[in-house]
């Protein structure tokens, strides 16, 4: 690819900052899971270290191997050359391996402490806050309303989705912990705020956003509008479901696709759902959606409900109107403007509005004078630290509706700002332990760069609604998860980001073999003219004093760590280097890693060379 002699480029060092970005999948990961680290382990056989390290830095990992949104797949380098991991099913197979081969999971050494905890909430959030604060030592117990844990997956996911046990796993093991859960306990009827205020030294409120947004529409109180959230509470706790023939689900979200697909399975022959943006503006992965169209939802795009429409008190119809994209809202996404004379209408005997959810705070005493912000708590973003001393608060309770992992993630960062107020330290500092290993040897598995995404088993059309009884139809999977084959194939596709291309400045002539023999037109030399930096940069001071001096520049974006440059470089000028991360805090807790897969069990280094520990030095540059 030729570049153009005017073009210039904005270059970086390289140090344990830019390198950790690099890893963007980890990055994506709210709870900074090592997709990569357990990617690599799978495509070797190593499965049950691939669990181990997927599990640990994820209170929620069973759940997530379902119905995770998995960020990290978004993020994923392999995206821009192809289509990226399928980390999430990947998660699966290694968590139902881990289930099938019966081997325990070894749960850490805790010292018990004084201190005790009250959790509002045993959703992904509360069990998030839960394992963390017991892992500490603190006295844990959740309170939750429902008769069991899950929150929002166990009455807002249908069960075709998430498996129940699936649930009861990532619970299992934070009641390992010593965590107590009391449920069928609704906070200000069966125990009050202020009687745990009393009893507990800190509270964390993670009581989710299941409260369903209204349809503000002429119409709304019409019979046979059931909201999603309310819709999908009746059919996981299996109470009697009337969908009818005709369903239109008003919404664009998870909710949206379930509140579809499980009419479908109560027997609806009609099913439409009807978004105000295009299809690119959804927040569902791209499988869901594709199932979802699959199974026979009809998808309405650009349209918006002006009214819904009813006989004798009882829905007939819904009203839309069609839109156009404007500029970027509050959210960074371009908003819908209705466009004048397209109404149209669309037949419903059941209207299900899955726009969006708020946090029930009736349960808060008026006394303690919560500060209040749009209808949620606020609080401090760095401590989550409530205004009433002792109190704190995360997830959808705080941010409104979001995802399985984000609550999770929510959650831990809040369990840390509660040990912090419990053990009476204001704040931690954390350690980046960084260790980098040369070597002039790397080779990819066979095959890596051009494996196809493989594709995930589902079960056929015909096989997931199998009868006409909707309880059976509705516990019937759907994804039937990756053999031993396929996720070694699919984890080989992984383009192991945790290495770069370094090139030694005293060993290179700037002959241009590595980037004439790089499949991607990932290596260019250009001319030190054309580089620009942020601040001053040894590298273009000591260009060896030429006024006329060259450079290489590497466009990592496009790297797929084929190594062909370290094999072709007639001078051994460019090495491969693997980069291993460990963030460790002054508390002893270890916020981030990048280096299990090694340590799980050290193998084929070579000739390889460790060329440093600690905070990395500069050592390159970076377009």
């Amino acid at each position: 690819m030729a570049i153009d002699p005017n073009q210039e480029f904005l270059v970086q060092p390289v140090d344990a900052s830019w390198l950790q970005c690099n890893i963007e999948c980890q990055e994506a990961c709210p709870v900074g899971t090592n997709c990569r680290g357990y990617l690599n382990l799978a495509a070797e056989g190593r499965f049950e270290e691939g669990y181990i390290l997927s599990r640990e830095p994820n209170p929620v990992a069973a759940m997530c191997a379902y119905v995770c949104s998995a960020p990290c797949e978004r993020a994923c380098r392999r995206g821009d050359i192809d289509r990226p991991l399928a980390i999430r099913a990947m998660k699966r197979f290694l968590v139902e391996w881990h289930a099938a081969a019966g081997i325990p999971d070894e749960m850490p050494v805790i010292t018990p402490r004084d201190t005790t905890v009250a959790i509002v909430g045993a959703g992904p959030a509360g069990m998030a806050v839960a394992r963390e604060l017991a892992v500490a030592g603190h006295q844990v117990t959740v309170f939750d309303e429902l008769p069991y844990a899950g929150g929002t997956m166990l009455i807002g996911v249908p069960a075709f989705r998430l498996p129940r046990e699936a649930i009861e796993m990532d619970l299992r093991l934070v009641e390992r912990l010593g965590v107590r859960f009391v449920y069928n306990t609704r906070i200000g009827r069966e125990i009050t705020f202020e009687q745990l205020q009393q009893q507990f030294d800190a509270i964390a409120i993670c009581a989710g956003a299941m409260n369903a947004v209204g349809l503000d529409v002429p119409g709304g109180d019409l019979e046979g509008i059931q909201y999603g959230v309310d819709f999908m509470k009746i059919a996981n706790l299996g109470q009697p479901l009337t969908v009818g023939n005709d369903v239109v689900i008003i919404g664009g979200g998870y909710t949206a696709m379930d509140c579809s697909r499980t009419s479908l399975r109560h027997g609806a022959e009609n099913v439409s759902i009807v978004y105000r943006r295009t299809r690119s503006e959804l927040v569902v992965d791209e499988e869901e959606l594709g199932e979802t169209e699959r199974e026979g939802v009809r998808m309405e795009f650009l349209a918006s409900p002006v009214e819904v429409l009813g006989e004798d008190g009882h829905v007939t119809g819904v009203k839309f109107i069609r839109n156009k994209l404007g500029e970027p809202d509050a959210s960074g996404r371009r908003s819908p403007i209705p466009i004048e004379g397209t109404e149209f209408v669309i037949k419903a005997g059941v209207v299900i509005p899955a726009v969006s959810q708020a946090a029930d705070n009736s349960f808060l005493p008026v006394e303690s004078s919560f500060e209040i912000n749009r209808g949620r708590v606020k609080v401090d973003p760095g401590t989550y630290a409530t205004n009433v001393k002792g109190v704190f608060a995360c997830g959808d309770f705080v941010t409104g509706p979001t995802t399985l992992i984000e609550a999770a993630g929510h959650g831990k960062k809040c369990a840390y700002a509660v040990d912090r107020y419990l053990s009476g330290r204001s704040e931690v500092e954390v350690t980046a332990n960084v260790r980098i290993i040369s070597s002039w040897r790397h080779e990819m598995p066979e095959l890596y760069d051009v494996l196809p995404r493989q594709h995930v088993p589902m079960a056929p059309l015909a096989a997931r609604m199998p009868s006409t009884d909707p309880e059976v139809n509705f516990t019937t999977p759907v994804e039937h998860g990756y053999d031993a084959t396929g996720a070694v194939a699919e984890s080989t596709r992984c383009l192991m980001c945790n290495y770069n291309i370094w090139f030694d400045p005293f060993r290179c002539v700037l002959c241009g073999a590595c980037a004439d023999v790089c499949p991607e037109g990932v290596i260019h030399m250009i001319d030190v003219s054309q580089m620009k930096a942020e601040g001053p940069l040894p590298e273009l001071v000591d260009a060896y004093g030429w006024s006329q001096g060259a450079a290489m520049v590497l466009d990592e974006d496009r790297c797929i760590r084929c190594a062909l440059c370290v094999k072709r470089c007639p001078y051994d000028a460019i090495t491969m280097e693997r980069f291993e991360l460990q963030e460790v805090s002054s508390d002893g807790r270890l916020y981030k890693e990048s280096y299990r897969d090694v340590q799980l069990g050290l193998a084929g280094l070579g000739d390889d060379r460790v060329r440093g520990g600690g905070p990395v030095p500069m050592n390159g540059l970076r377009r």
